[in-house]
């Protein structure tokens, strides 16, 4: 159990006890305030809050106030606005907002989120388990309480298949060790479903390590049904997140699963899923951001982001409220911790001035105040990174050798070739055999038909692997894009018109150590710098703000594109876990047969 829920102090409780019998002050008192009580359903007004050290002794309607302040506490006069439990996030990866974890508690914390369940898999992917001890160091301060698990599947595919150059393979025996890391609450997202439902034994004893700890094991079954879906249950798995339809969604509830209720950034699946809460209770369901960008965080907010639209689509306020409350308490089995103002439970509150649109205005956690009328009360560190981890772009290769534009041994005419073919905000991808016009032995793009190239080159190992193909569909009207950004195993991908602004894409990215660039005829238009494993700044948040709405505005104005949309569809064409066609450093992989297909498939017929 992570050090935040330490074993029973006798002490603290004593404490405790003799403030909640007026024998000792206490630290905070809040008065006059509308209580939303989590377990019940209600609001309790005209309430009072008592707190002392990290934790709640007294709520309700207290006759005498009084005896429980001294010249030493703070009292917050409540003024008739709510106090709500601290919101819970059950499954997010924090590498995607791009902010590190010191940068994503500040803003986290400021929209009354005080505990996460974060899976970083993108990181062990880059680092290997070096990056979850480096999340958990710079985690271990901080206000905001994250909840890691470790991941379950780094890679995405056996490595057996040859599908990729991974940074790092994590077995089921370093899985184990890790689950004895000080805050680690369980295994990440089981995302190989296929190994799951053929009792693979590598996958059950890390399920196993996991279960025999009774840590929490969270499941990853995207349109999983029947048959498959109660094997994939019966392994031990008991959560998933990847429900996009209520039918879907159903099934699962019927047996057993806990439903996290998906609202990210790229990922919504909130609307579709209304009919599991606005017309009934649904206790196995909790809101989750899983990915949300930086953007989204300061613009819209966090956890009180997804509540405020369940509210605007109809959910009642106080049962929405319960959804990133008191169930994510319950899934972990932590509603004797978190997830209500009661006696006992950590001081975890935020005050919103609304109940029908929640707006924070303070945040207190562990019994202190972090954000008081929405200014940083709470120093709040910045972490020290070792340089391993801030030094992970190494593709071993010139760039200028890359084999960009893709060559065949035709010289001049055409070849038939296989494409990728992707719609910008959707995860899928359709195979399409396209004849495409050759030159000087080199394939050429066609922008009347919206046909780029795309190169993924390993940037963990230093091989020189790399492969290039085509791309359809991405829109992308610049000269160039590259990130380090590439799910699962994030090696370099860039994609563009040719292979000079290409070049210089990949060249500033190198540089960067890590980051998104854009180019247009020779010169760099925008970027991001993500020095952190190639995934996040290790900036100020509101720096890192910066840079991505410069990045939002320039392609909005220059180039009239949607920079959200393509950049998490380019971020997922080498993921070969998700059909029908991916690229990798390998070359392009068919995912449904696991195997890699090459990029000509017939001659010039000309």
């Amino acid at each position: 159990m992570p050090s935040y829920f330490a074993s029973f102090n006798p002490d603290e409780r004593a404490e405790l006890i003799n403030t909640a019998m007026g024998r000792t002050p206490a630290d905070i008192v809040v008065t006059n305030i509308n209580l939303v009580s989590s377990t019940t359903g209600e609001i309790l007004e005209d309430a009072s809050i008592i707190i002392k050290g990290r934790r709640i002794a007294r709520i309700g309607e207290i006759a005498d106030v009084s005896k429980y302040i001294s010249s030493r506490t703070i009292v917050i006069d409540g003024r008739k606005r709510y106090a709500v439990p601290g919101f819970i996030d059950l499954h997010i990866h924090i590498e995607s907002t791009l902010l590190d974890p010191i940068g994503f508690s500040k803003i986290a914390l400021k929209h009354g989120t005080t505990t996460v369940v974060a899976d970083p898999h993108e990181i062990v992917n880059v680092l290997g388990l070096k990056g979850l001890e480096v999340f958990t160091k710079v985690s271990r301060e901080l206000p905001l309480k994250i909840l890691y698990e470790v991941p379950s599947c780094v890679p995405a595919t056996d490595p057996s298949y040859m599908l990729e150059t991974p940074g790092n393979v994590v077995s089921s025996r370093e899985v184990r060790e890790a689950l004895n890391m000080d805050g680690i609450i369980g295994l990440g997202e089981v995302m190989d479903f296929i190994s799951v439902v053929n009792a693979n034994r590598e996958v059950l004893s890390k399920i196993q390590a996991a279960s025999e700890r009774r840590m929490v094991i969270d499941g990853h079954a995207p349109l999983l049904s029947d048959e498959k879906l109660d094997a994939y249950i019966a392994a031990g798995i008991l959560s998933d997140h990847e429900s996009t339809g209520s039918r879907e969604a159903l099934e699962k509830l019927r047996r057993g699963m806990y439903i996290f209720i998906r609202e990210g950034s790229a990922w919504r699946d909130l609307k579709a899923l209304l009919p599991l809460i606005r017309d009934r209770e649904c206790m196995l369901c909790s809101f989750v951001s899983d990915d949300v960008n930086v953007f989204d965080l300061f613009t819209k907010g966090h956890m009180d982001r997804i509540i405020n639209l369940a509210i605007e689509y109809g959910v009642d306020p106080v049962k929405a409220i319960q959804y990133a409350t008191i169930n994510p308490a319950l899934r972990l089995h932590l509603e004797d911790q978190i997830g209500s103002i009661t006696p006992g439970r950590l001081g975890d509150i935020v005050i919103t001035e609304r109940i029908d649109y929640i707006k924070p205005v303070t945040t207190i956690a562990n019994g202190s105040i972090i954000y008081y009328e929405g200014e940083l009360k709470k120093v709040i560190k910045k972490a020290q990174y070792p340089e391993e981890a801030l030094n992970t772009v190494k593709i071993g290769a010139d760039p200028s050798s890359l084999s960009i534009p893709p060559r065949v041994e035709v010289k001049e005419g055409s070849v038939l070739a296989n494409v990728i073919e992707v719609t910008p905000g959707s995860a899928l991808t359709k195979w399409r055999i396209l004849d495409v016009e050759v030159s000087e032995h080199k394939i050429l793009p066609d922008p009347s038909r919206d046909i780029m190239y795309i190169t993924v080159i390993d940037r963990h190992k230093a091989t020189g692997s790399h492969s290039s193909g085509l791309i359809k569909g991405l829109g992308f009207k610049a000269g160039a894009i590259a990130q380090t950004i590439a799910h699962d195993t994030h090696n370099l991908i860039v994609a563009g018109w040719s292979k000079e602004d290409m070049m210089v894409a990949v060249e500033r990215v190198i540089r960067l150590q890590g980051g998104i660039v854009i180019v247009d005829n020779g010169k760099i238009v925008s970027e991001i710098e993500l020095k952190l494993a190639g995934l996040m700044s290790i900036k100020e948040p509101d720096e890192v703000f910066r840079e991505y709405l410069n990045m939002v505005n320039t392609l909005r104005t220059r180039f009239q594109l949607d920079f959200e949309s393509f950049f998490m569809t380019l971020a997922l064409v080498s993921l070969p876990v998700i059909p029908d066609l991916r690229i990798t450093d390998k070359g392009l992989v068919d995912v449904m047969k696991g195997r890699l297909v090459p990029l000509v498939v017939e001659a010039s017929r000309r």
